[in-house]
């Protein structure tokens, strides 16, 4: 099924869905809220990833936010309304719901980019780090505040963070919360470019189109080795990597490429 086909049968209420130029576009559309999230939102970005997952038309996958933020963490306004915070059963109903959107868009075969255009906070900003590539623009900032409202990560923080920055560096920023740039958020790897102001949005555009224009079975191939790296030891790590090469290799877009260098050989 299309993007428009879908959108067609179930419109969207707090993200916008499109195409451009091979890539899923995701834009978090609650602007006057900093696109805060809710469960609303959650249940809307759980249902495109299946959507864009399934649509063939779709190399990559980017997320961004509309108006001056990424996104400025769960909605704690409407949290309230739709949590009952005197009973565990319910906030643990939605860490599930949460943990079910982390676990769609993580599982993707596809590769994911967070266009971060704006603040990032708490869960705005682990929304950004459970995607593979991370862009982010130089006057943007990003936060991991939880201490700072008595709660602990969520979104996969805990398991995003060190992973990205370290051990140490996670601890620091985890248990401070403090507020850090994109240039310092590229520097200790966090995300992968700090982009001036002017250029962000044709560079995250050609930088979409570069990631969407990978055979798509190579694509998925690289996605599942540097996921599952991390608890892979050696061994497993280059059986893996043998029968992912021959995989590889019987793609229509390998063949073409290795007879090309076979003929340029022979010449």
């Amino acid at each position: 099924m299309s993007i428009d086909q879908a959108m067609t049968e179930a419109a969207y209420t707090t993200i916008e869905v499109e195409n451009r130029d091979g890539s899923g576009w995701i834009t978090l559309n609650r602007p006057d809220r900093l696109n805060a999230l809710t469960g609303q939102m959650y249940l809307e970005l759980e249902r495109c990833a299946a959507e864009l997952q399934a649509d063939p038309a779709v190399g990559a996958i980017v997320v961004t936010g509309k108006g001056r933020a990424f996104s400025a963490g769960a909605d704690l306004q409407s949290y309230s309304g739709e949590v009952d915070m005197m009973d565990p059963h319910s906030i643990r109903d939605r860490m599930r719901l949460i943990g079910r959107v982390v676990r769609a868009w993580t599982n993707l075969d596809k590769p994911t980019i967070a266009a971060v255009n704006g603040v990032a906070v708490g869960g705005g900003a682990n929304l950004a780090l459970m995607c593979d590539l991370v862009l982010m623009r130089e006057d943007a900032k990003i936060s991991q505040n939880y201490a700072r409202i008595g709660v602990v990560p969520d979104m996969g923080g805990t398991y995003f963070l060190p992973r990205l920055v370290g051990r140490a560096r996670a601890m620091e920023l985890a248990l401070l919360g403090d507020m850090i740039t994109a240039a310092e958020a590229e520097r200790i790897g966090m995300v992968n470019r700090c982009i001036p102001v002017e250029q962000f949005d044709e560079e995250v555009r050609e930088y979409a189109k570069r990631v969407s224009s990978v055979p798509p079975r190579v694509s998925e191939l690289i996605l599942t080795g540097l996921r599952h790296a991390p608890v892979m030891d050696l061994d497993t790590t280059l059986e893996w990597e043998a029968n992912a090469i021959a995989m590889a290799v019987s793609t229509p877009e390998a063949r073409e490429a290795f007879a090309a260098f076979k003929n340029q050989k022979a010449s």
